[in-house]
């Protein structure tokens, strides 16, 4: 049976009309089948149309500096069995957690009066519907909806709040006579409902246009928003099932087995360096912070590598007594044992350092150096011998690029990330006779991208991994060569296999590596030895949870398998390939905004290790009460 309320405590103390109050009545309500027959567990794997979303590259070093993989020979990876797909509810057709576009994102700005709100409870979801009087000489009004975890939702009134905040963004309406007309209260709360919790309308009172629907929940469900018109109404609906929980998040769940890291695994947390071996993990830098004298010769640790080859690890680590967090804080490269004693300084000619990498021989060190403090900052990369001479800039001292985030390709050569104080960005290869070629350009030729990310070199580096961040917002997936352009297979194009997914299959008449190019946002996590490489695929854009799939593309071959699978409402910081294994992080908050890039928190992670080249099993190896990151094999 089905139950309509009005809410009249809502319209009456939320919206004063002069003509005052009306109900505008539901026409049509969709027939639902009492029985459910789905558990809608993810969101659509189906990419939503979003609006555009300006997504800026990373305009300089990180803390999660990507470090050249191991050696080891790699097996075909293990694919993990996936899980069972849920059967589709017809009544929840179009329902997920991803942002979602009512009417046309472009259409200008439009006037228009809320005249009424009523809601409808279905077997399956719940129903707002928000009716609008439209001028006729008005554009047809549009929205974006988008979910939020509480701790996002910084234009929310004080007082309690509740776990989320489902948003109903009208960036073009207009604060005219009828946006007025529309009285804006305090936020109310919501009688008639058992998902919705409250409602407030947001808008900036010096503003000309622009207003925001908050609705709060208390858990994180699959909705979906529409424009009708003849009458114009917004609907929302809320689905009843589709709660995210740990069982969803494939990544995030320990596989039954032995899973082992080959070689040590070294990481960033809590301002520390530490190591993870034999089971356990250890503090490299709390003991050694102090000389002998007792002086304290370096703070906290911001970036690090390590050399299984040297069997050393090189860090940046800020002055003592100075703020990690300042950008400008002075930072020196110290290099120390894989058991953490006799720290060394290397690089002392700048009070700067990030994203330092080994050589492959472990004989040199390349690394960040911010030379001015200057805001936008400039970088430039520097290398200096682990025996701690010949430090020297390898790039252009005065130009308009600022260069971060050093690869080296294992022959002597460097790839590294650029850009533009106009917001230019490329990737530039440093030769072993000191030149320097852009080969970023061609990939950025035409309107498709507007920037790339950090490249990802591969260990023999014949290919590097690049986010190509698209003009209508995501990111594809390119491998290219040291030369810029796509990647070559070997011979002739192989015949897929059954397993094979069609993201990242080579070009029937080129013969090379395509981009990776479904989803909303497809990001390289880590070349194993043999020439696959690990990536990751998010569904759709969401701004509170991250709907993914995890891949094995062989780049020697073109064969691309789906290897995991899940949903989770945190989302995935640092990878690296170590041995025949994938070590990575879970974030369990991260930053505010939308799941698919490298993501950052302050809040608690987890490092896992996955034997993706192995016996296929995954173990939780260490919780942090922090972010954990610059994993180094």
């Amino acid at each position: 049976m089905k139950r309509h309320h009005l809410f009249i405590a809502l319209v009456c103390l939320a919206l004063f009309f002069a003509s005052g109050c009306e109900q505008q009545s539901i026409a049509e309500q969709e027939q639902i089948k009492t029985r459910q027959t789905l558990e809608a567990t993810t969101p659509s794997a189906t990419p939503s149309n979003t609006p555009t979303v300006t997504l800026t590259p990373t305009t300089g070093p990180s803390p999660t500096a990507t470090t050249a993989p191991s050696a080891t020979p790699l097996p075909t990876a293990t694919v993990t069995p996936l899980p069972p797909t849920a059967t589709p509810n017809p009544a929840l057709a179009g329902f997920s957690l991803c942002s979602q576009v009512a009417g046309a994102a472009d259409g200008g700005r439009f006037s228009a009066r809320i005249t009424a709100i009523t809601t409808t409870i279905e077997p399956a979801f719940e129903r707002v519907t928000i009716g609008l009087t439209i001028p006729n000489d008005s554009a047809p009004p549009h929205a974006v909806a988008q979910c939020l975890a509480a701790a996002d939702d910084t234009g929310a009134a004080p007082g309690p709040a509740a776990a989320y905040s489902l948003h109903i963004a009208l960036s073009d309406w207009l604060h005219d006579s009828a946006f007025k007309a529309t009285t804006i209260s305090p936020t109310l709360a919501l009688s008639g409902t058992t998902l919705l919790k409250s409602l407030e309308l947001r808008a900036n009172p010096s503003a000309d246009a622009g207003a925001t629907l908050a609705f709060g929940l208390e858990q994180a469900l699959p909705y979906r928003l529409k424009l009708e018109s003849n009458p114009y109404r917004l609907v929302l609906d809320i689905g009843k099932t589709g709660t995210i929980g740990a069982n969803n998040d494939m990544l995030a769940l320990p596989a039954s087995g032995d899973a082992k890291p080959a070689l040590p695994i070294f990481y960033v947390q809590g301002g520390d360096a530490w190591k993870f071996a034999d089971g356990k993990a250890t503090n490299l830098t709390k003991d050694t912070r102090k000389n002998q004298s007792g002086q304290e010769q370096f703070g906290d640790v911001s970036a690090l590598a390590a050399s299984p080859t040297a069997k050393q690890v090189a860090f940046c680590a800020v002055a003592p007594g100075t703020d990690v967090g300042d950008r400008v804080a002075p930072r020196t490269l110290w290099l120390t044992d894989f058991d953490g004693k006799n720290p060394q300084a290397l690089a002392l000619q700048n009070l700067s350092c990030d994203d330092p990498v080994f050589a492959p021989d472990g004989k040199t060190i390349a690394f960040t150096v911010d030379e001015t403090g200057a805001n936008p900052p400039r970088f430039s990369i520097w290398t200096v011998a682990s025996a701690g001479d010949n430090e020297q800039r390898i790039t252009p001292e005065a130009d308009e690029w600022s260069r971060f985030a050093p690869q080296w390709l294992g022959d002597g050569r460097l790839v590294y990330a650029a850009q533009a104080e106009d917001g230019r960005s490329t990737i530039f290869l440093h030769t072993t006779d000191g030149a320097e070629r852009d080969i970023g350009a061609e990939l950025q030729r035409g309107s498709t991208y507007v920037a790339l990310s950090r490249p990802i070199a591969a260990p023999d580096g014949s290919a590097i991994a690049v986010e190509a961040l698209r003009t209508q917002g995501g990111a594809d997936l390119q491998v290219i060569g040291p030369d810029g352009l796509p990647m070559k297979l070997p011979g002739t194009r192989p015949t897929p296999t059954p397993q094979a997914t069609s993201q990242a299959t080579p070009t029937a008449d080129t013969n090379v590596i395509a981009p990776v190019t479904g989803g909303y946002w497809n990001r390289p996590l880590a070349w194993g030895s043999d020439g696959t490489l690990f990536y990751l695929t998010s569904a759709c854009e969401s701004t509170v949870a991250q709907s993914y799939t995890v891949h094995a593309l062989n780049t020697k071959t073109g064969d691309d398998r789906t290897i995991a699978a899940g949903t989770t409402l945190g989302s995935f910081g640092a990878a690296q390939m170590v041995g025949t294994g994938l070590a990575y992080t879970t974030l369990q908050q991260p930053n505010a905004g939308a799941r698919g890039p490298l993501a950052a928190s302050s809040g608690p992670s987890t490092l896992w290790f996955w034997d993706v080249g192995g016996n296929g099993q995954r173990a939780k190896l260490a919780d942090a009460p922090g972010p954990i990151g610059a994993l180094a094999p």
